[in-house]
Parts: structure tokens; sequence; C-alpha cells
């Protein structure tokens, strides 16, 4: 097998700018994650890690049982994202960039909450789960409406499912008793916004290492999604 091709920066930030100008939704969620990673590793095969994706839900599928509750999917997801695959949040060295870029995130099986979701929003969405982001102050997980209830899961966590009043806890934590959980910390997050929360915690990231040029770079495209 070849190696992947050198994509130059400037081609890399063209496709996500095409990203950014359309009406694009969760079903692109991961791809535009990647497209953020392909700026700075240059022969990320964006599409060649999006099938990793669609493989980790086609594994789950095949531990489904046609005619089971949709909840028992979510149960599957689990085993095989969290027990199998390994994947965890980073707590050692949260800041490392390398957490915030899908790719080195699949490679490793490590990174920051709103990746890990990022996983496992794609990867529920394969499964026809009706599963959404949630960005909590400080803090990002995850969805999953049933008929009638919703389960949110905290993909940092191991997946481990929260009710709302350990979400609030949680939140008091996070904030030194500061914030309190409220309705609308609870709401579905778009895509959109969702990677405008990931840009943002890179370029947070590179000015904490000092590299101003990536943390500029993170700027500009939060700018290309919210012209």
């Amino acid at each position: 097998m070849s190696d992947p091709l050198f994509i130059h920066p400037a081609e890399a930030r063209r496709q996500f700018r095409e990203l950014a100008e359309s009406d694009f939704g969760d079903e692109q969620l991961a791809r535009g994650a990647l497209l953020i990673a392909l700026e700075d590793y240059r022969q990320v095969d964006v599409d060649g890690y999006l099938q990793k994706l669609d493989e980790l839900a086609a594994r789950v599928e095949r531990h489904s049982v046609q005619g089971e509750p949709p909840i028992f999917r979510l149960g599957h997801l689990h085993a095989e994202m969290f027990d199998r695959d390994g994947y965890r949040g980073d707590e050692s060295n949260y800041y490392d960039p390398r957490n915030a870029y899908l790719n080195q995130v699949i490679d490793r099986k490590m990174g920051l909450p709103i990746t890990l979701s990022i996983v496992f929003l794609h990867v529920a969405h394969r499964l026809g789960l009706n599963a959404a982001g949630v960005g909590l102050p400080g803090h990002y997980i995850v969805k999953v409406r049933f008929e009638l209830n919703e389960v949110y899961a905290d993909p940092f966590n191991g997946g481990a499912t929260l009710t709302t009043n350990e979400i609030d806890e949680l939140l008091a934590s996070l904030s030194g008793g500061k914030v309190r959980l409220a309705p609308e910390h609870l709401r579905a997050w778009s895509a959109r916004q969702t990677l405008v929360r990931l840009l943002a915690n890179l370029e947070n990231m590179w000015n904490r290492s000092g590299d101003a040029k990536k943390a500029r770079a993170a700027a500009e495209r939060i700018v290309l999604l919210q012209p």
C-alpha cells in the first residue's frame, strides 16, 4: 500500500472552508474534525480514518440482534469502544494538543471529552441512535434519546452514564461551586458549535505551549465557522 499523499495546508484549509460554508450536520462532524487535523498532519487519510470509525460501528452492529430495544445498541457501543478498544480520557496530559486532533485520538485511543464524544457520536449515528453532543461548561458529554427517556454518557470517563444529579455535581466540582446545572446546559449542540469549541480548545492548547502560529490558525477557522 502506498503512503498517503501530502496535503498542502492551503488545500486543507480550502477543504475545511468548503465544509464550513455548507449546511453540514452531525453526519459530517467527524469529517470536520479530521479536516481540522489535516492542516497540521499533512498525510492524514480523512476517508481512511472515517472508515476506521465505520468499522467500529460495524463491529457493534454485529453484536446487535434484530428487534432488540435500542438501548441495547448503546450497551454494545460501550462494550466495543471502551471495553474492547480502550478509548479513554487523557487525564495525565490533558492539554497535549494531540488530544484535540481526531486522527491522533483514533490512533492513541485517548483524547479530550469533545474528541472522544465525536468518535462516540459518529458510531451512534451509524447505529441509528438518536444521539447529540452536549457542551457543558468545562466538559462535553453525549445524550442519547430513547422513546421514554434520555441517557447521558461521558466518553472521557469510560462512557459512564450520568444522572442529572451527577451532572450537577460534576459542574459544581469543575467550577468550585459557581455553576449548577440549568436546563439550557443540557441542550443538544449542533455540529458547527462542536467544531467551534474543538478549535477553541486547540487555540488554547497552542497558546499554552507558546505556538502563536498554530493558535492563530485555529482562531482563523473559528471565524470561518462563525462569519
